[in-house]
């Protein structure tokens, strides 16, 4: 799957390559641009696309619409931002929500390529199967305006609102005017989404970010991943709801910081833990 991609800040050419992606239905660019400002001088930070969101083409329906093939188009990215690179420079993914279950396929599927990734509002299962169905189906027939009024109230507190209406009515128009039918098949992707059986085999660091106040993803579950892979991290956002790095970008960027400026790791294989 070909993914759309905008490096932030081209001139950083030396430093680690950081992809950050963002939720279903959210415009990358008004979910990650202020983490990303604080990051500049720390990492050579690339926006990724998910179909119909921002200026990325649809989902393409020869494409099965998996999580699985979501992170191949996601490695892709990654590769071309590393053949950029003018020396071998360590590559780290962070998503948020629906690219944050993502990037545990990326930590299972391309450790060689990834050397951590950071996992923002998300789980290795998110919410039930029949629900993602459902719901692309609803989208499919009636759009994802409908959608806005009770997802804002999913993704910011009241408080949140009250402050900052203009960054909510930013973020809220990347769900309004995603593509019906791509949002509808990323839903799909979510159904089949559970990574649960395979944390155990997550070698390398697997940073998890989680909204104190996120209804969306229980923080249980956000447990189970940090306690299930051999690296895992677990930091806890105070007073913040889904939309952790939009709520709290200086607090996100801190903890990526660290992250990405760990160089490379040490390649732990599953015989030599055993």
């Amino acid at each position: 799957m070909k993914l759309n991609a905008t490096v932030f800040n081209p001139d950083a050419l030396d430093k680690p390559i950081l992809l950050v992606g963002p939720s279903l239905g959210g415009n990358v660019t008004h979910q990650w641009e202020h983490v990303a400002q604080l990051l500049r001088d720390d990492a050579r930070v690339v926006f990724v696309d998910l179909p119909g969101t921002g200026v990325a083409p649809v989902w393409d329906d020869a494409v099965e619409p998996t999580l699985d093939n979501i992170a191949a188009g996601i490695a892709e990215v990654a590769q071309s931002a590393l053949a950029e690179a003018p020396h071998d420079v360590p590559v780290y993914f962070a998503g948020l929500s629906i690219s944050g279950a993502t990037a545990l396929h990326l930590a299972r599927d391309y450790d060689k390529l990834f050397d951590g990734v950071a996992v923002v509002a998300s789980a290795a299962q998110v919410g039930e199967p029949d629900r993602w169905l459902e719901r692309a189906q609803l989208v499919e027939e009636s759009g994802t305006q409908q959608l806005v009024d009770e997802t804002t109230k999913r993704w910011f507190t009241p408080a949140f609102i009250a402050a900052n209406p203009g960054v909510v009515d930013a973020v809220m128009e990347g769900v309004a005017v995603a593509d019906d039918h791509s949002y509808a098949q990323l839903c799909r992707a979510l159904a089949t989404h559970d990574m649960r059986d395979d944390l155990s085999l997550l070698r390398i660091p697997v940073v998890l970010i989680a909204g104190e106040r996120d209804s969306s993803t229980p923080i249980g579950n956000v447990e189970q991943v940090a306690e299930s892979v051999l690296r895992g991290e677990l930091h806890v956002v105070d007073g913040a709801a889904h939309q952790v790095t939009v709520a709290a970008p200086t607090e996100v960027a801190d903890i990526l910081r660290r992250l990405v400026t760990r160089g490379r790791i040490s390649r732990v294989t599953s015989e030599s833990v055993d």
